[in-house]
């Protein structure tokens, strides 16, 4: 009985054995060959911007939303020229007819701000964290405004992005101290 035992257990044994192997490089290979997640945006910092926000306190990504080739370059050029911060100048595969601006809330200082550059722009919130801001740029795109508002008042500071690969982009506000 004894070597009956012991001539099922061995070979028992080996067959768990393997597939506690087999199991483990197949998982160790899936993890391995996987896509690496993109890093979650950085969300925005609370800004002190002195109770008006400026176009160098607001970070863009300018994007080309239709077929006019080199739009979003020639869109982008004139906003640094404002002073903005362009973090992105693409494409991208959403189509559209008008110019659409982009921010956490459509009515965010810094998307009131933007749309305020633009004829006939709309304005949409998607709850991003970080309150940069897209103006993605359609077919029917109706150009700049030639004599456009340069600040918005504010009250407060203000959520804005950190300007990436600087320094001084942001002055957090101190928090509040307790007394």
């Amino acid at each position: 009985m004894r070597e009956i035992s012991r001539f099922i257990k061995t070979p028992l044994t080996l067959l768990v054995l393997t597939v506690i192997v087999v199991f483990g490089g197949v998982w160790g290979y899936q993890n391995a060959t996987a896509q690496i997640p993109p890093r979650p945006p950085e969300p925005c910092v609370m800004t002190d911007v002195g109770g008006k926000l400026t176009p160098n306190h607001v970070t863009l990504r300018v994007l080309n939303a239709g077929l006019r080739g080199g739009l979003a370059k020639r869109v982008s050029s004139a906003m640094r020229s404002y002073g903005f911060n362009i973090l992105k100048v693409n494409n991208t595969d959403q189509r559209l007819t008008n110019t659409v601006i982009v921010g956490n809330s459509a009515n965010d200082p810094e998307v009131i701000l933007v749309a305020g550059f633009f004829k006939n722009a709309t304005t949409q919130g998607d709850g991003r964290v970080d309150h940069v801001v897209d103006v993605l740029l359609g077919d029917d795109y109706a150009g700049r405004l030639t004599n456009p508002k340069q600040s918005v008042a504010v009250s407060g500071p203000v959520c804005l992005p950190t300007i990436p690969g600087s320094s001084t982009s942001a002055v957090p506000t101190p928090a509040p101290t307790h007394s």
